[in-house]
């Protein structure tokens, strides 16, 4: 290993961190004007306190910090090293089909990571933190441990020693996650027809049943593997549809 290809490390950590960075101001904003958009459809009644959100927005910075050393890390072990599983020659085909094996596997990933950090000894001391803001805001999309993220982000250094993926799709789906994040912690439904029950594809109040109840919704781009072991909320799918449904419905009020 030359001098140079390890001194490169810290380089492209610091950029991948200002990459996030862009990405989680840029995703937190759109979301928040398609929250102030005419006819945009509140899930809870309640709001967390500016207190509540600060403090989310504070460890977001730091989330993001250790989201980027497994990044880059992952990138540079690529791109610099010569480890991992290389990428054939891209073609259309080729990139679509990498970047829906990507979203698969890391919501399998992500299933099982955060079904394990909700057993009762990690809850306490791994993910507590995220679930202490039970209306979500799309600056605590985030806002998570150290150790939390340690383990639910770990992926992104992984995948490339799991399937043959070219750096820009996997930056590609990240980016993707960044924003759909936003959405799931935004507070209002977004998803639109697409998430319709029984659709695969998650809608907002998955997310945001899971903030309200924790032992449920543990999926993060699929509904695939809560409705396969149970752990879809009873009410998930009625819930979806109110919230779906053109009539305008009055806010759900979390249960105390």
């Amino acid at each position: 290993m030359t001098a140079s290809k390890l001194l490169s490390l810290p380089l492209i950590i610091v950029i991948t961190y200002g990459a996030l960075l862009a990405a989680y101001f840029g995703s937190n904003l759109i979301v928040i004007g398609l929250n102030r958009m005419p006819g945009a459809r509140k899930i809870q009644a309640r709001r967390e306190t500016p207190e509540q959100i600060r403090r989310d927005f504070r460890q977001s910075f730091r989330s993001l910090a250790l989201i980027a050393v497994w990044f880059g890390g992952g990138y540079w072990a690529y791109a610099r090293m010569g480890w991992g599983l290389r990428a054939a020659n891209p073609s259309l085909l080729s990139v679509a089909l990498s970047f829906v094996v990507s979203m698969l596997l890391f919501d399998t990933w992500f299933y099982w990571l955060h079904r394990l950090i909700h057993s009762r000894w990690l809850f306490r001391r791994v993910h507590l933190w995220h679930h202490r803001t039970t209306a979500p805001e799309v600056w605590s999309n985030n806002s998570d441990l150290l150790l939390d993220t340690l383990v639910l982000q770990s992926y992104w250094l992984a995948a490339h020693f799991l399937i043959p993926i070219a750096p820009m799709v996997l930056a590609a789906h990240k980016l993707y996650d960044q924003f759909t994040g936003a959405m799931g912690h935004s507070g209002f439904e977004h998803a639109g027809r697409i998430a319709w029950p029984p659709s695969p594809i998650l809608s907002v109040t998955h997310h945001d049943q899971h903030h309200r109840y924790s032992s449920c919704n543990y999926a993060t781009h699929f509904s695939l593997w809560d409705r396969l072991l149970g752990t879809l909320h009873p009410t998930h799918d009625d819930e979806v549809k109110r919230n779906l449904s053109p009539q305008p419905l009055a806010p759900r009020v979390a249960p105390k």
